[in-house]
């Protein structure tokens, strides 16, 4: 089923050209993956291979690391000069693992309406594929990211013992010598978990922090998903709301993924814009959602995810007990055109469950929690 679902894949969406490896990968399969796109890092990079060299008690011979040196085709001189740099860090690497380059930069760079972050990662993750099998385990890092010396091998002991999916693991920012910018990134972190915590809390399937550097699943899982979204920004929670749709995630406390806590205006969201946002002046509390926001969407879920027999009139009719503007919000998103075919294609009330958050996803989740904020303002 795997070999066939893989070729399947191959064949219809994964990304064949124009992009390749520099080099032919030494074995035909990996035990690990990692596919890292990298982005104006110049020697900066090395700083991440090394955390992957310290890593312990495992099988070096069957990790397989793939960097994908990206700009778009009307690069920024500066950038195309510091992608050079960090070809030549690479190449220059000495490592106990396989290490090889995708050029995204100079010979293939990436379609200007396309380039970014998660085109970036979907070439790699889609290249690999040719090199992996139903054991492999592929791992989202970042160019720019440390990992813990144990990573790995926790990792590796989730996936073999336990029928797990994807993995996010906990993550801790590197710190910041700049005072403002240090403070910032404890703000924003503090923010990404609590939020986190609360949408859980409210039994939603979405309540994890989504951060491109902190993935990491199977080739079935990420076949699955549809590979990774060609995305600028957001790639990664695009990624994991079809992972939630499609298979399931597993969320590991202890702090294992360390990103960087660097200025950044290269994406309009994300660690890096809200840091640049916060030394600009803009007070990072106005993230947060309501206390009156998580209320409602706590009671929204517990009306929805129980409706499997509700006409639509009744349902529209409890959520405006819950708000007077809770109808007007589900109307909006399309409720009046979804709710008589999600009912109609489930078996049964687990079935439904599932249906039901496939349909109200984390972006419709987002939308809820940021529409009734700006409320109560």
């Amino acid at each position: 089923m795997f070999s066939a679902n893989l070729k399947k894949y191959l064949l219809k969406r994964a990304i064949s050209h124009p992009w390749k490896f520099d080099k032919k990968p030494k074995k035909s399969y990996y035990q690990m993956v990692v596919v890292i796109p990298s982005f104006n890092e110049g020697k900066g990079i090395q700083q991440t291979l090394l955390s992957i060299s310290h890593q312990k008690n495992i099988n070096f011979s069957s990790l397989l690391v793939i960097i994908v040196i990206n700009n778009s085709m009307d690069y920024d001189k500066n950038i195309f000069y510091q992608n050079k740099v960090s070809q030549g860090t690479v190449n220059n690497f000495k490592c106990n693992y396989e290490l090889i380059i995708i050029d995204a930069y100079n010979e293939n760079p990436l379609p200007p309406e396309k380039a970014g972050v998660g085109l970036a990662r979907r070439i790699g993750f889609d290249l690999s594929l040719n090199f992996i099998n139903q054991k492999s385990i592929l791992i989202s890092l970042d160019a720019d990211t440390l990992i813990h010396e144990n990573y790995f091998k926790i990792l590796e002991s989730h996936f073999n013992n336990n029928k797990i999916n994807c993995i996010i693991p906990g993550i801790f920012h590197q710190r910041n010598i700049n005072k403002i910018e240090n403070n910032a990134i404890i703000k924003y972190e503090k923010f990404l978990y609590s939020t986190a915590s609360n949408i859980q809390n409210c039994g939603s399937p979405y309540g994890f922090v989504t951060m491109g550097s902190a993935i990491s699943f199977t080739a079935t899982c990420y076949i699955k998903a549809g590979g990774m979204p060609i995305k600028n920004a957001t790639e990664d929670f695009y990624f994991l709301q079809n992972v939630v749709k499609t298979s399931s995630i597993k969320l590991i406390k202890k702090k294992l993924v360390f990103p960087s806590s660097r200025t950044s205006n290269r994406v309009y969201l994300g660690t890096g814009y809200r840091i640049t946002q916060a030394k600009n002046g803009f007070d990072l509390k106005k993230l947060n959602y309501s206390e009156k926001s998580f209320k409602i969407l706590k009671l929204w879920i517990s009306i929805g995810e129980n409706a499997f027999s509700a006409p639509l009139e009744k349902i529209l009719f409890q959520a405006e007990k819950v708000n007077c503007k809770l109808p007007n919000f589900l109307v909006d998103n399309n409720i009046q055109k979804t709710w008589s075919g999600l009912q109609n294609s489930c078996r049964d009330t687990y079935q439904f469950k599932k249906q039901f958050h496939s349909w109200f996803d984390g972006l419709k989740t987002h939308k809820l929690l940021r529409y009734f904020s700006n409320l109560s303002l």
